[in-house]
């Protein structure tokens, strides 16, 4: 199988041609070129951080996090590949964090609640008596809406419903299962409050 290399920020492609588009920057195919087996190898990794902040709560916890609070969490993400000796990068750390933004958008100044939370329809009725369930002018930073085997975002209220209690170890899950299938990620840490994971890619 061949290898695609965008000469703008190293994101690399495995298959027969290059993509329609880039992923990670958007440039078009044209900006690709074939990777050869000449040449140094350099593998190494791009690491940038972003933060989310967002609320929630521990449906069943006893002590203080059963009740709904907010955070202000920090995701770091390791991209792992070779050098472009075009520009010096593995991937340019802004384009890793502009990705990445586009894909996590829905959590940032979201509620995140378990899908059997109690509090998850009485807050929709809310939302719908004040005439913002389906969003308002001021609900600008918002991201396409996802469900997977994990979640489900409703942007437009700022609202992501989780199957599993949301502490960072299980949204670690989350947002890797978003991102995986677009960046050669070997390494995700996401801190929040005094809580960090780390989620490893083998």
């Amino acid at each position: 199988m061949k290898q695609w290399l965008c000469k703008k920020c190293g994101y690399v492609h495995t298959g027969d041609s290059a993509p329609a588009q880039c992923p990670v920057c958007h440039v078009q195919a044209s900006a690709f070129k074939e990777k050869t087996a000449d040449g140094e190898k350099r593998v190494l990794r791009s690491i940038t951080t972003l933060d989310i902040q967002y609320a929630h709560r521990f449906l069943g916890y006893i002590g203080e996090a059963q009740y709904l609070h907010g955070h202000t969490g920090t995701l770091t993400i390791e991209v792992e590949g070779e050098v472009n000796n075009t520009n010096g990068f593995v991937v340019a750390c802004n384009d890793i964090k502009r990705h990445t933004w586009e894909y996590l958008v829905n959590f940032d100044h979201a509620i995140i609640l378990q899908q059997e939370d109690p509090i998850l329809p009485e807050l929709l009725k809310v939302y719908e008596a004040q005439g913002i369930k389906g969003g308002s002018t001021w609900n600008i930073s918002t991201g396409p809406a996802f469900e997977n085997e994990l979640a489900k975002a409703y942007p437009e209220c700022r609202l992501v419903v989780v199957k599993k209690v949301a502490t960072v170890e299980n949204l670690i899950e989350v947002f890797y299962s978003l991102l995986k299938g677009t960046l050669n990620i070997k390494k995700l840490t996401f801190k929040s409050g005094d809580n960090t994971a780390t989620f490893k890619v083998k």
